[in-house]
């Protein structure tokens, strides 16, 4: 009995006590919804609020900015209606300008019928045109001034002359310095150095046998004197000479001199003369920092090397006249690398020996088949002026190429050329009417020519001398510059007794 009341209490307690909970449980999550909902309704009124103030902000931006735009289109038709008046007004002036045109195009065209009716009325008083008295004023005036016309020329002609004179000394006082090169080469004899006398007992061999077959194999020519330590190699072929000259080098250093091995180092420098040329042309492109070519065209630049020209070495001469080219179109502001190739090929003609063309016309045959720049093509052809220089490169071409062959010790000329050449020259200038005396002068450099005075007057003079200087350009070859000097002389004399 007393289990089932002690049942029956805990039954009561356990109800009791789910009841107090749920009480408490379902006031707690009251109070929280309560607590909740305040919450929601706070920040649903926050949200509300705040899209109010940025709904009126908005508002506020939006007038400010009509307002504003407002504004602007009242200034733009402001600056509207002012354009438009000026343009009205522009168009206003332009009518009235193109009136005022209009008259003065009216009254030059009468002022000109008005000239032509005089002028007309001129030369129906005096019976000539306008043409004739013109002239005719011309030579009264000519004849009245002749010395005062002769003398500004003069002064003109002088003082432009010392103009370019500065000028140009300028620019090659500059250069000059930069390119100047040793002009010592060989013209006919190799020199050989030898290790010690007994040499040149080998070289000549037992009964000349060496020496013999060795001058017949070559076609050159060795000369053995009293000089110590050293033979000369003769020939007037250059490449004999230089194929000569190294067979003998290489037997030197070798020691046995006999026919075998003669022909066995003639036929190895033989076979390596192509790659030995092919060599010089690279060595002149690298001298000059010019970039590397056709191999055709390094192999004839190469064969400058073995070419001749009044005893100036042509590879020498040529790099000489590069150097001076590029650096006269550097001080110009030309095309210094241009002028460099020009001044390199300037001689290339002078390969084809015995074509029966000028080696200039030559020269711009060869260029012209490789397919190079016009402007170094014309610079070949033109450098002796058989045809006019088209461009500045081909003046600085012929320039350069007169400063290196015309400077002291550059070409061997003979006594018999040299006279000859100065016949030719007096022969020309003493054939020109009112010439009467010349005389040569500095080896060629200078011409004095009197003339005759009842002949010719002062500005003939100057005409004659004009001639004298296209003669000379069109029909000889001559090296640097040449002065030419006109004289015209009255001898008045009397006696006293």
């Amino acid at each position: 009995m007393l289990d089932y009341q002690i049942l029956g209490l805990f039954i009561l307690v356990f109800v009791l006590g789910f009841f107090i909970g749920k009480f408490v449980y379902e006031t707690y999550v009251n109070k929280k919804e309560k607590k909740l909902d305040e919450r929601l309704e706070k920040i649903e009124n926050e949200y509300y609020e705040t899209i109010n103030q940025a709904q009126r902000k908005a508002e506020s931006i939006i007038e400010d900015a009509n307002k504003e735009s407002q504004q602007k289109l009242n200034r733009v038709e402001i600056l509207e209606d002012r354009l438009s008046k000026k343009e009205e007004k522009l168009e206003q002036e332009k009518s009235e300008l193109a009136e005022k045109k209009e008259e003065v195009n009216q009254l030059k065209e009468d002022i000109n019928n008005e000239h032509q009716k005089q002028i007309e009325k001129l030369e129906e008083i005096s019976n000539l045109s306008k043409q004739e008295a013109k002239e005719k004023l011309f030579d009264i005036i000519k004849s009245e001034n002749k010395e005062e016309i002769s003398n500004f020329i003069n002064k003109q002609e002088q003082l432009k002359q010392e103009e370019s004179e500065k000028v140009a000394h300028g620019i090659i006082s500059k250069i000059l310095p930069r390119v100047g090169v040793n002009n010592v080469s060989e013209f006919t004899i190799s020199i050989v150095d030898l290790p010690s006398e007994e040499t040149k007992g080998k070289i000549i061999g037992k009964e000349g046998r060496n020496i013999s077959f060795f001058e017949r194999l070559t076609g050159s020519e060795i000369i053995i004197d009293d000089t110590p330590l050293v033979v000369n190699v003769s020939c007037f072929d250059p490449e004999k000479r230089f194929v000569a000259t190294e067979t003998l080098k290489k037997l030197i250093n070798d020691g046995r001199i006999n026919p075998i091995y003669i022909e066995k180092y003639y036929n190895e420098v033989v076979s390596d003369f192509d790659n030995y040329v092919l060599e010089k042309g690279k060595e002149a492109l690298t001298s000059l920092s010019l970039p590397m070519m056709k191999p055709d065209i390094v192999k004839m630049i190469g064969q400058f090397y073995f070419r001749y020209s009044y005893g100036q070495n042509l590879w020498i001469h040529s790099i000489e006249v590069a150097r001076i080219c590029e650096a006269i179109a550097s001080e110009m502001k030309l095309d210094s690398v241009l002028a460099k190739k020009a001044g390199l090929f300037h001689d290339i003609g002078k390969l084809k020996n015995g074509a029966g063309i000028a080696h200039s016309k030559a020269g711009g045959e060869i260029l012209r088949k490789f397919g190079l720049n016009e402007t170094i093509i014309n610079a070949a052809e033109s450098h002796h002026f058989d045809i006019q220089p088209d461009n500045p490169i081909s003046w600085i071409v012929a320039a350069a190429d007169g400063i290196s062959a015309g400077r002291p010790g550059a070409r061997l000329n003979t006594k018999n050329m040299f006279i000859e050449r100065m016949e030719n020259l007096e022969k020309l200038i003493s054939g020109i009417d009112g010439v009467k005396k010349v005389y040569i002068m500095q080896a060629g450099r200078e011409i004095m020519s009197f003339v005759d005075p009842e002949k010719v007057d002062d500005v003939q003079l100057q005409e004659i001398l004009k001639i004298i200087s296209s003669k000379i350009e069109g029909q000889l070859d001559y090296p640097g510059t040449i002065r030419v000097v006109g004289i015209r002389e009255n001898k008045v004399t009397s006696y006293i007794s």
